[in-house]
């Protein structure tokens, strides 16, 4: 039976020139763009902490940056442009300091008034903007396509309605871009952990082209399950994305979209409707899933019934799952020792579920992979092995988990007890990663 992605015009999954070109079509634009808007911040970005009258009497067609379309009572107009630069870079001045001054000495107290920043983990638009620069340039260098640089900011000093003009065109490539709207970026979400199988079953001309072509995107096998028999082994080994190839920085680039997008008090200054992206992608596989006939919203695997919409540790041991507990049951039970409970409450809402998660029965390991498969190809769920999972929260929340104290305590928990397990599985990636954030 042909496959349909095999149907799709134009959809050269196993060709490397396709893949060349779609980096030339998609990642570059949403390079220059960033490119250039991030030079625009770094043109405004040496007056924080100067006065206007700095900006004045160093480049007065500036101003219009910092000030443009804030009233005289202080507040910003429709499509004030000093707002938008505040909103995409947090670059700004007090809007109503600025106009009680002006009202009460005029011009003269420009150098009163002081240009300030957020903190740039406060700006979300800044910090997507950064890092789909900096992801695309990796990428652009890894696949050795060189593009220009920047599309230049000289028109929109002279003419700041150019920067619209631009955020228009940074918006377009990033929706063109998106899974939801382009099959060679689904392809990217759909092998970040898919065993061979299933791999090969939607894409079956990877068979003849794939040793090129997981060198070139960066593909690798995430977990190879020990067993005797080759084909099995073959069948069931679980392929990802390399930590520094092709594919993990085209992903990183999608999620980080998904996270800020439709980013409307920004993108409404260019576009209408700013699309949900991620909400769109939810609906659109949600409905995909549904097609599939053999999945099921409760899992017969083995003996027993499996949540494939939960997030367990996996203990591995040949073609057996031999521990598949809850991950919220079991640290919160840690978590509860520590607490001082009445041991009746203690024994009803924390150790009796521990125990029930505990003592579950195995469960076939390729019956689990065939039966997660959908989920996992639709970026739905994920998984991976426990050691590489750490290292990539420490490296994305290092910073966010330590200023709470709470999400301090369960990811200590969740780190400790991930020691014992040789996989981890998060079955709903697309509402939120990990519970305690």
């Amino acid at each position: 039976m042909e496959s349909y992605y095999d149907t799709i015009p134009n959809f050269r999954y196993w060709d490397i020139e396709a893949w060349k070109n779609y980096l030339k079509e998609y990642i570059a634009p949403i390079y220059k763009t960033t490119a250039t808007l991030l030079e625009l911040r770094d043109e405004l970005l040496p007056y924080v902490g100067k006065s206007l009258k700095a900006v004045k009497d160093n480049d007065e067609k500036l101003l219009p940056f910092f000030v443009g379309g804030i009233d005289e009572n202080g507040n910003y107009k429709e499509r004030s442009l000093a707002k938008l630069i505040k909103l995409m870079f947090g670059i700004y001045v007090e809007p109503r300091e600025f106009a009680s001054i002006i009202k009460s000495v005029g011009e003269e107290g420009l150098k009163d008034i002081k240009m300030k920043a957020k903190e740039e983990r406060e700006v979300s638009f800044l910090r997507m903007i950064k890092e789909l620069n900096k992801f695309s340039d990796e990428v652009l260098q890894k696949a050795e396509i060189e593009v220009q640089h920047t599309l230049g900011i000289g028109s929109i000093l002279q003419n700041p309605d150019k920067l619209l003009d631009i955020l228009k065109e940074f918006y377009k490539a990033c929706v063109s871009f998106s899974a939801n709207h382009n099959y060679y970026t689904f392809f990217i979400i759909s092998t970040a952990n898919i065993h061979w199988k299933y791999l090969v079953t939607a894409y079956p001309k990877l068979k003849e082209n794939f040793e090129k072509l997981k060198d070139f995107l960066g593909l690798e096998p995430i977990f190879v399950p020990n067993v005797g028999s080759d084909e099995l082994k073959k069948n069931y080994t679980i392929w990802g994305h390399e930590k520094e190839g092709i594919t993990r920085g085209i992903h990183k680039m999608q999620v980080k979209i998904w996270e800020v997008f439709p980013a409307k008090d920004v993108f409404e200054y260019a576009i209408s409707e700013p699309e949900n992206l991620k909400g769109e992608y939810k609906n659109l596989v949600e409905m995909a899933l549904r097609d599939v006939e053999e999945y099921k919203e409760n899992l017969d695997i083995g003996d027993t019934e499996f949540n494939p919409r939960e997030e367990y540790w996996l203990k591995i041991n040949g073609l057996f799952i031999e521990k598949w507990p809850k991950i919220r049951t079991i640290v919160d039970y840690f978590v509860a020792l520590e607490n001082n409970l009445s041991p009746s409450y203690f024994r009803r809402t924390y150790e009796r579920p521990y125990e029930d998660e505990m003592s579950k029965p195995k469960i076939p390991l390729t019956e689990f992979l065939d039966g997660v498969a959908p989920l996992l190809f639709l970026g739905l769920a994920r998984i991976q092995t426990t050691k590489r999972e750490l290292q990539e929260i420490r490296e994305k929340y290092n910073e966010k988990y330590m200023e709470d104290y709470y999400q301090k305590k369960y990811y200590y928990k969740f780190e400790a007890c991930s020691s014992s397990y040789d996989l981890i599985y998060i079955g709903n990636v697309l509402d939120t990663p990990y519970w305690w954030l």
